[in-house]
């Protein structure tokens, strides 16, 4: 019997906090899980499913997912829902979708669980029937934290093609992310989209008083001049990575948040999921204070701010 996650929304910062997830169970509960490949986490095996955890790595992030045609895209929701059709009509399986309609795929047949669901009977069922699931919620902090330390060694092991020893650049630096794009059309996220007045606030306040000079600036949108200038006055020496080659970005960005200083972000699941591996705190800017301290393993519990880590 085993437990299948199908999907669960996002990209691959979502996806990795899928798999950390996902990773802490199998380890608790000393169950296989398994995930169905999407376009960022797929099989090295060359089969529709990966397990999340086990002695074989059995999966690995794609470096091209862009790249993926929307045929392969097609295929892939065709995929999930057909899973989901027949586990729900078999008398032996289970089908079951969780979370906001917009966080598992329309159109599946599966049972609705509410939030207050108990992963522990639902790992209890996949003992004598396979189940499969699809949605965001399946969350279990309690659990990340107690493996964090074999969950991070496991990630690394998978990631370790994108990972160089020697750090991208030679001195100290406070990495900067900041997350734009759906940031700016979603109402909830509102609180997360801080001004550039409020980002260079933050960002020379903290380097101030770490006593760093550099930072290093990713942003999914056009970074502005003005802005730049305003930290190279403040005696800031700022680098902007040239990520426009997609092959490339993932180990820019894994490279310069593992061997970051310091991290300032708004929030992105990407950097939180990439930082969880390297680091124990991180930053954000605030309006009412030069910036706020937030430690990772408690993220999750600073609603509203990491909206996007839960």
């Amino acid at each position: 019997m085993a437990l299948i996650f199908s999907s669960g929304g996002g990209r691959l910062g979502n996806q990795l906090l899928n798999l950390i997830h996902l990773i802490a169970l199998s380890i608790e509960y000393k169950v296989d899980i398994f995930k169905l490949n999407d376009s960022f986490l797929t099989s090295k095996e060359q089969s529709i499913f990966f397990n999340v955890y086990s002695k074989n790595l059995y999966w690995k992030i794609n470096k091209n997912s862009s790249e993926k045609s929307f045929f392969s895209r097609l295929i892939f929701k065709i995929i999930i829902r057909f899973l989901h059709l027949y586990f729900y009509i078999s008398p032996f399986n289970k089908s079951y979708k969780i979370g906001a309609k917009n966080n598992y795929p329309s159109f599946i047949l599966a049972k609705n669980l509410k939030y207050d669901f108990s992963i522990n009977n639902l790992i209890k069922e996949s003992n004598y029937s396979n189940v499969v699931i699809s949605g965001w919620g399946l969350r279990e902090w309690e659990l990340v934290k107690k493996h964090k330390k074999e969950i991070v060694l496991y990630i690394n092991k998978g990631i370790e093609n994108l990972i160089t020893r020697t750090s991208c650049h030679n001195k100290e630096y406070l990495l900067v992310h900041i997350r734009k794009s759906d940031f700016l059309e979603i109402k909830a996220y509102k609180d997360l989209n801080f001004n550039n007045q409020i980002w260079i606030k933050s960002i020379s306040k903290l380097c101030k008083k770490k006593f760093i000079k550099d930072v290093v600036i990713f942003s999914d949108s056009v970074i502005s001049i003005d802005m730049v200038a305003d930290l190279r006055n403040k005696d800031l020496n700022v680098f902007i990575p040239d990520s426009k080659d997609k092959s490339i970005f993932l180990e820019l960005f894994f490279n310069y948040v593992k061997h970051a200083s310091l991290i300032i972000c708004n929030s992105s699941s990407l950097v939180l999921s990439v930082s969880f591996l390297f680091h124990e705190n991180i930053y954000l800017p605030s309006q009412k204070k030069d910036y706020q301290k937030v430690c990772i393993n408690n993220a999750h519990n600073s609603f509203p701010t990491f909206l996007n880590w839960n």
